[in-house]
C-alpha cells in the first residue's frame, strides 16, 4: 500500500473518530442558574387597610352672600385637601375651579348644574384617592325659604352617593349631604322630611353594603327634637356616629356615620377637628370646623 492511501486512510479514521466522538458537557455556571428569575406569583389583595377622611362646609357662597373673604379663602382650602385620601364638601357653589386647582386626587366630582328654578345647585363634591363609580345626586323632597329664613330654596340642597373601591373587593357607598338649615318650624318640617328620605333611601340603595355618610346635618344634639330625629335615622339605617362611638364629647353638625357590610369591616380609629385650615392670621377659612376622620377597613 502506498503512503499516500496509507495516509489518506488515517486522515478517513481520524475524521470518522473525530465525529463520532461525542462532545464534552459544559455544565450551567452557578452564578447563571441563580440570576434565571423566578416566575411572579400574583399577590393576594390585602385583607385591611386605612384611610383618612374630611368632611368640611367651605361656606362657599357668592362673596356678596357669604359676608366673608371667600375669595381668598377657596384658594388656601384647595392644597390642604391633599392630607386626605377622601374630602367631602358640601357649598362648594361657585369656586369650584379655585378648590380643585391644587388638589392632586386623581379621582373627583364634577360640578352639577343647577338645573330650573334654583340659582345654585347642590354644592356637593368629593376628592377621593380611589376609583368611585356613578355619582348619584339626589334632592331634598322638601325646602324652605327663598328670600328668607336660610334661604334654602335658592339651591339644589340634597345628598350624593357613590360606591368607592378601596382596595380589591373593598366596596363601600360613600354618601355626601347637606341637610335643610333654619332653625323655624317650617325649616325643621323640611329637615325631618330630608332626613327621613335619606334614612328610607340608605335601607334600599345600599342594603347590606358598608356605607359611610358625613356632611352638614344642621342637627343640634342639645336640640331634643334633633336628636330625636337623628336617633331615628341610625335606628333605621343601622349606622354609628364616629365622634359618639368613638366617646369624643364633642358633638357638632357636622358629622360622620358608618357601618359594615358586604363583607367589609368599617372602624373609626381617630376624630379630630383639622385646626390647619386657618389664613395666614390665624381666622378660619370657613365658618365650620373641617371634621377629619381615619378609618380602617378589614375584609371578613
Amino acid at each position: 500500500m502506498s503512503l499516500a492511501i496509507l495516509l489518506a486512510a488515517l486522515g478517513v479514521v481520524t475524521v470518522a473518530c473525530r465525529h463520532t466522538e461525542p462532545e464534552p458537557a459544559h455544565p450551567e455556571p452557578p452564578n447563571l442558574r441563580q440570576q434565571r428569575p423566578e416566575p411572579e406569583l400574583p399577590l393576594p389583595p390585602p385583607r385591611s387597610g386605612t384611610f383618612r377622611a374630611l368632611t368640611y362646609n367651605i361656606h362657599g357662597l357668592p362673596s356678596r352672600v357669604a359676608r366673608t373673604s371667600i375669595l381668598r379663602n377657596v384658594p388656601l382650602i384647595s392644597p390642604k385637601l391633599n392630607a386626605y385620601d377622601l374630602a367631602l364638601i358640601q357649598e362648594d357653589f361657585v369656586h369650584h375651579a379655585e378648590l380643585e386647582k391644587d388638589a392632586n386626587h386623581p379621582h373627583r366630582s364634577r360640578p352639577m348644574t343647577h338645573g330650573k328654578w334654583r340659582i345654585l345647585n347642590d354644592g356637593l363634591n368629593r376628592f377621593s384617592r380611589f376609583p368611585f363609580g356613578r355619582l348619584l345626586r339626589v334632592k331634598w323632597n322638601a325646602c324652605h325659604g327663598l328670600l328668607k329664613s336660610a334661604s334654602d330654596c335658592l339651591a339644589r340642597k340634597g345628598f350624593s352617593v357613590a360606591t368607592t373601591t378601596f382596595a380589591e373587593g373593598v366596596k363601600i357607598d360613600v354618601y355626601n349631604l347637606h341637610a335643610e338649615a333654619g332653625g323655624g318650624e317650617e325649616d325643621r318640617d323640611a329637615r325631618r322630611i330630608g332626613i327621613t328620605q335619606l334614612g328610607r333611601f340608605i335601607t334600599e340603595y345600599s342594603r347590606g353594603r358598608a356605607v359611610i355618610v358625613a356632611g352638614d346635618f344642621n342637627l343640634h344634639a342639645f336640640s331634643p327634637r334633633d336628636e330625636a330625629l337623628f336617633r331615628e335615622l341610625l335606628a333605621a339605617t343601622g349606622l354609628t356616629d364616629v365622634a359618639r362611638f368613638l366617646q369624643t364629647g364633642h358633638e357638632r353638625i357636622d358629622r360622620f356615620l358608618f357601618r359594615s357590610g358586604g363583607g367589609t369591616r368599617i372602624v373609626p380609629e381617630s376624630w379630630e377637628m383639622d385646626r390647619t385650615f386657618i389664613d395666614d392670621r390665624g381666622s378660619r377659612l370657613s365658618d365650620h370646623p373641617a371634621i377629619a376622620v381615619t378609618f380602617r377597613w378589614t375584609t371578613e
